[in-house]
């Protein structure tokens, strides 16, 4: 405290309240007689600048040699001594100026210990007031900074569950195609690399814009008309405002996916995904068309994309009706953001 930048203020103020405190408290003198007002004014002040600095001075000098001991029983004891030197100093020095009354005696000497020894009493109350609101404020820091870092740390771990879980999805398609067509192959491991490429890139980002994602789910599109043709049909209607919005990257990617692992679909029985914006959300839907045989659910894909809207404080929307499956996924401004994230 005592190195604040206000440190040639406060004394100051300290000084002039202890000058009218005496004033108005009968009795509450430095010297066994009254001091003229003139002279016990600049006196006062000087001794409040001077209780002030010894404190300053044990702060920077006295503290770092005692590390193992709490700083505010150091300073407070460090300052008791320097107070009563002071106190000495002082009564010796008024008393060879003013003389009489004013001379060194004992109970000049205590009347002046015992004003500064109030001084410095106040001075270290507010100190380790001042130390203890600090430390507070040091922990709620460092605690906000390791809920920072845990989140983060949370974050990257459901980024990385996506690109082993897409590529190992997609390698087992490629697999086929290979020995299928190996014109399509190759086209689909070009689809493939561009696609993993970008999911690499936004491996660390939190959110994406809508537009972006966009850009990477009709690269996912063409992928699965490679695999599917014309079993698989999209209907993207994304409202011109709203791709400016926020989602976390490659949830889209994850919604399509997670259709066509569940569902069941051919040429003459295809399936149809819709994609459409409904005020500040993005709406994926598809008509419920179960497969006879279930594939066993990783559960990746839903949980992950819950996981990471509850770390931005959203939550999504899960319909699971008779004929429709529909995921709603709320859009996040850039403003709204920046607020939830401080």
């Amino acid at each position: 405290m005592f190195s604040h930048r206000y440190k040639f203020i406060y004394p100051g103020l300290l000084g002039l309240y202890s000058f009218f405190n005496i004033l108005i408290l009968d009795g509450d003198r430095l010297f066994q007689a009254a001091l003229p007002k003139n002279q016990l004014f600049p006196l006062i002040i000087i001794l409040s600048y001077l209780v002030w600095f010894a404190n300053y001075f044990i702060e920077k000098n006295t503290l770092p040699l005692f590390k193992k001991v709490h700083p505010l029983a150091v300073q407070f004891l460090s300052s008791f001594v320097l107070i009563s030197g002071l106190a000495l100093i002082s009564v010796k020095s008024t008393g060879l100026i003013f003389g009489g009354p004013f001379d060194l005696t004992k109970q000049n000497f205590l009347l002046t210990l015992g004003f500064l020894f109030r001084v410095n009493l106040f001075l270290n109350c507010v100190n380790a007031i001042y130390y203890f609101n600090k430390k507070f404020s040091e922990k709620n820091l460092e605690a906000e900074k390791l809920k920072l870092l845990s989140a983060e740390a949370r974050l990257e771990s459901l980024n990385t569950q996506l690109n082993p879980h897409f590529f190992f999805n997609n390698l087992s398609a490629l697999s086929v195609l290979i020995h299928e067509n190996i014109q399509v192959a190759d086209s689909y491991l070009q689809k493939l690399s561009s696609i993993y490429r970008y999911m690499l890139n936004n491996k660390v980002n939190e959110l994406i814009t809508l537009k972006e994602e966009l850009k990477f789910l009709y690269d996912y599109m063409d992928l699965l008309s490679i695999r599917f043709d014309q079993s698989l049909s999209f209907k993207v209607e994304i409202e011109e405002e709203s791709k400016s919005k926020l989602i976390p990257p490659a949830v889209l990617q994850l919604l399509v996916e997670n259709a066509v692992k569940h569902n069941y679909f051919t040429e003459t029985e295809p399936l149809q995904v819709e994609i459409y914006t409904k005020g500040d959300y993005l709406i994926v839907s598809n008509p419920k068309q179960p497969k006879m045989a279930v594939e066993e659910s990783t559960g990746i894909g839903l949980q992950n994309i819950s996981e990471r809207y509850r770390f931005l404080d959203h939550s999504i929307e899960i319909l699971d009706g008779e004929k429709i499956f529909e995921v709603k996924l709320p859009l996040i401004g850039s403003y709204e953001n920046t607020v939830s994230r401080g």
